[in-house]
């Protein structure tokens, strides 16, 4: 008899129908198998939304007729499971749960449920309100994720920083739990953990350590002193990380010391890694420095993705 896989750990998948959207959904199924966390995948349907007389062409093979509604923005959630089914984590065990719910409108929410014997637990919804970000933060409360992962485009702006809509700023700031804003993801090249000397940088570390190798990935440590003369300081925390580390059974993969601007030298050195890892500086009441503080201007700048732990 198959045993029941139960894991406390939940992922919440924001998409839009963009690329970077779908790569967050490849990321977010190797964290599931890793894990046995449970995947919802979230579309938030805003009253911008015109063309909800969408229906597939004669012939399509589509679970948004299947699942009784024509509406355009269930393609997102149909090509979110069939971005499962190509990376092979949701074919053949899978049942279709049915758990299809409208409050008033039927155009506003709707959800249906896959699962395994296993217990594994894959959610497909769709949400409709008036700002997006207020959708994804009321879920990410009500849900008890771990992790909410949404794309960014990867955009320039005139002056050379990278374009993050306001709603992406809004879940990073305000979000309960940890945030992966996914751009250009390719999962194999592995995280960068950024440390400070703080406790939260070593709580955070360990957090990812545990995630991380549960996934397969490897995992590097860098530490940025602002001066050659802070140089000792910064080699003493990495030694520091790497002690708790060693503690627990973990090793790194690199660590790195560098000199100079702590948002310019982590950018530049995770250009090369799947994921920079931040702690977020929102303890204690400080949530709203977090905006202009490290963490938040690495999200801004940084081209390739970045995971705010909390």
């Amino acid at each position: 008899m198959a045993t029941e896989k139960k894991s406390g750990f939940k992922v919440l998948i924001c998409i839009d129908g963009s690329a970077e959207s779908l790569k967050g959904i490849h990321y977010g199924a190797r964290l599931g198998s890793g894990t046995g966390a449970e995947i919802t995948i979230l579309h938030i349907r805003t009253s911008d939304s015109h063309d909800i007389n969408y229906s597939p062409s004669p012939g399509t093979n589509s679970n948004a007729t299947n699942w009784g509604m024509s509406v355009a923005e269930l393609r997102y959630l149909e090509e979110a499971r069939q971005a499962l089914v190509s990376y092979e984590w949701m074919s053949g065990i899978w049942t279709e749960d049915v758990v299809r719910y409208f409050d008033g409108d039927h155009l506003n929410n709707f959800q249906i449920c896959y699962k395994t014997r296993l217990g594994q637990k894959i959610n497909l919804k769709l949400k409709s309100g008036h700002n997006v970000a207020a959708e994804i933060l009321d879920e990410a409360h009500g849900g008890a994720y771990g992790l909410i992962i949404i794309g960014a485009s990867k955009f320039k702006r005139s002056l050379g920083r990278v374009f993050v809509s306001s709603e992406v700023q809004k879940v990073v700031v305000h979000a309960p739990c940890s945030v992966l804003v996914a751009r250009d993801l390719h999962e194999v090249h592995g995280h960068l953990i950024c440390l400070d000397g703080s406790e939260r940088s070593y709580e955070m570390m360990i957090k990812d350590f545990i995630t991380a190798s549960l996934c397969s990935y490897k995992v590097s440590l860098i530490s940025v002193a602002p001066t050659p003369g802070d140089e000792s300081a910064h080699n003493n925390i990495i030694a520091e990380g790497l002690k708790r580390l060693k503690k627990l059974g973990y090793e790194s993969h690199e660590s790195i010391v560098v000199t100079g601007d702590p948002v310019e030298n982590i950018v530049e050195y995770g250009r090369k890694y799947s994921v920079i890892v931040v702690a977020a500086n929102d303890e204690g009441g400080l949530r709203r420095f977090f905006m202009g503080g490290t963490s938040f201007n690495i999200v801004l700048n940084a081209e390739n993705s970045v995971m705010v732990v909390r």
